[in-house]
């Protein structure tokens, strides 16, 4: 059973219960009302021929006792009853409406009776008063009207109402079924829209709801909503998997060329290396340092790999003079000469980051290390800090062969090396890493270079202190 069916139901349902209470409520107040004002109106009435009719007929004469039963017409109504009896019960008067019937006289301790008896095939509203004369109860006074035009005109009223209220009630139900229907219209054409989507595996597509800002238009807008962040992720998913395919393609063609030299000089060695001493040692130097470059390229992607997981990064306050003391400590054997600002690490000297202090140590070890890698014998790199209120940055800078402009927008790439760069051993990856830790210390990197010149590393980082006062 569709939504719609099952509220319309439901609505035909609650109305129909409304209107049947209502319709009830309705007839029985009516006929309520009309009754008790006819009680009223016969009660008026018997109190009228108390007063006046019922001591005289009662205090006649014995003459007027023997000429039989007197007739007394006191109202104009032919449905109003009169009657008189004596204290036994004896009739002594009657209106002549009533023929040859009696109205029932029933003795009541209290004197007065008002009750509905049927007088024939009539029904009546009866009310029985007692009459006093000189203080003593000579008889009675009973008056009686038939309700019958009442329950007639019932009767025509729940005629009409009943059907009346039946097709009413038919009436809503199919209105409200066509209202629901239009209601949820709009339901279709979404669940329509967002099938056609599935179908045609198009993120880009959207509902479209052009209808009210009602509560349907606000599940349009969340779907829609749900559907562009479904678009973002699906994006990302994609630039990760091809960002994964490229990473696996550089890092075989990288472990290709080391293990192809490895192999092609056992293979040669195998041959002719065991009657060489020489060849021998120059042939296992050259494994040696074909070893070393793919374990330097493992590292690095491991540290890679490990600051591109969503694993939380170990956070504690980190002095920076003291980091960056031990990464100028390292020692550099191509005759380049290293030189350190003290007065600016002395400036630094109580400045503190928050971070993990090997992979801040790192950062510096590989700025370092491209600098005097790329800088020749004889050259200088020089090391400065400052700190700027809320930030901390520190500049490697060289007077080396420098970066040409064309390839300084790619130089933070995966494996990317620029052409001048290519003299010197490197897989491309330093750079790369540098620049992820320094995000994850939620600073940037900033170079300036020219080629034949020299090139110059900024790296800024916040200062804890400001966080602190920051939270």
């Amino acid at each position: 059973m569709s939504i719609r069916v099952r509220l319309a139901l439901w609505f035909t349902l609650i109305l129909g219960v409304v209107v049947v209470a209502l319709s009830l409520a309705a007839s029985q107040l009516t006929s309520d009302s009309l009754l008790s004002e006819l009680h009223r109106d016969v009660r008026q009435r018997a109190s009228e021929l108390v007063a006046t009719v019922g001591p005289t007929v009662l205090a006649g004469t014995a003459e007027e006792a023997s000429a039989g039963t007197r007739t007394i017409d006191v109202f104009s109504q032919l449905d109003v009853y009169c009657q008189i009896v004596d204290a036994d019960g004896n009739l002594v008067a009657s209106s002549s409406n009533l023929g040859k019937w009696h109205l029932p006289f029933q003795a009541a301790p209290s004197g007065e009776l008002q009750h509905e008896l049927p007088v024939g095939k009539i029904p009546l509203i009866l009310d029985q008063q007692p009459v006093l004369v000189d203080g003593r109860l000579a008889g009675y006074v009973i008056v009686g009207r038939s309700p019958s035009v009442i329950y007639q005109a019932l009767g025509r009223l729940r005629g009409v109402l009943y059907p009346a209220a039946g097709v009413a009630l038919m009436l809503a139900g199919l209105a409200g079924w066509l209202l629901v229907r239009r209601a949820i219209r709009p339901l279709d054409r979404m669940g329509a829209a967002a099938a056609a989507i599935a179908a045609s595996q198009d993120h880009g597509q959207r509902l479209a709801y052009a209808g009210p800002d009602d509560e349907i238009g606000k599940v349009a807008r969340t779907i829609d909503e749900m559907l562009a962040a479904l678009e973002r992720a699906h994006t990302q998913v994609e630039a990760a998997n091809a960002s994964q395919r490229q990473f696996l393609l550089d890092v075989s063609h990288e472990l290709r060329t080391p293990l192809t030299i490895m192999l092609s000089s056992l293979d040669v060695l195998a041959r002719t290396g065991k009657d060489d001493p020489a060849y021998l040692d120059k042939t296992l130097r050259q494994l040696r340092a074909e070893a070393d470059r793919m374990r330097r390229m493992v590292a690095q992607l491991l540290t890679m790999a490990r600051s591109d997981t969503d694993q939380p990064m170990g956070r504690r306050p980190v002095l920076l003079a003291e980091t960056l003391a031990d990464a100028c400590r390292q020692t550099w054997t191509n005759g380049t000469t290293l030189t350190v600002d003290q007065a600016a690490l002395r400036e630094l000297e109580d400045t503190v980051v928050e971070g993990d202090g090997d992979y801040l140590k790192q950062l510096f070890l590989i700025l370092l290390d491209n600098a005097v890698k790329y800088t020749p014998s004889g050259g200088s790199v020089s090391v400065t800090g400052q700190l700027d209120g809320s930030t901390v940055a520190v500049e490697v800078a060289d007077n080396g062969i420098g970066i040409p402009e064309p390839d300084l927008p790619r130089i933070f790439e995966r494996f990317y090396r620029a052409a001048n760069a290519r003299i010197s051993e490197g897989s491309g990856l330093g750079l790369a890493i540098a620049q992820r830790i320094a995000g994850l210390h939620g600073g940037r990197i900033a170079v300036t270079s020219r080629a034949g010149i020299g090139s110059a590393f900024t790296v800024t980082l916040p200062v804890l202190a400001t966080q602190r006062e920051a939270d």
